[in-house]
């Protein structure tokens, strides 16, 4: 899945979409068969890999998706793209970083529930 720029000009980036914590923007997305994918994003997970850091992002579809449950949801690495001075989003295939960067975000999640007295 790509996120071929779909947007005019005066859209906002896509980075600025996912780092900015009020945002409740969808992330649209072209597959490649060129369909529009709307995902809601569940979070931003900076990680180390092999001593090189590295952005990922967890997005739920919105819409149906072959083979991902309504209550899955899928890591994205992020890559910048001179180009398009923006960043391209790219479904992570490699399952350790997967699993890693779900692990990162469930305790991101325990450690709020953690500060929040529940």
């Amino acid at each position: 899945m790509d996120n071929n720029s779909i947007f005019d000009d005066e859209s906002p980036r896509l980075i600025d979409i996912l780092l900015d914590p009020n945002s409740t923007q969808p992330i649209v997305l072209m597959d490649e068969n060129g369909r529009q994918i709307s995902f809601e994003q569940v979070a931003v997970i900076p990680k180390t890999i092999d001593g090189k850091k590295e952005l990922f992002v967890i997005l739920k579809p919105l819409d149906e998706l072959d083979g991902i449950a309504d209550d899955e949801a899928v890591v994205f690495s992020v890559a910048y793209d001179d180009e398009d001075d923006d960043v391209k989003l790219n479904a992570e295939t490699r399952e350790e970083i997967s699993h890693a960067v779900f692990d990162e975000y469930y305790e991101m999640l325990a450690e709020q529930r953690k500060r929040a007295g529940k």
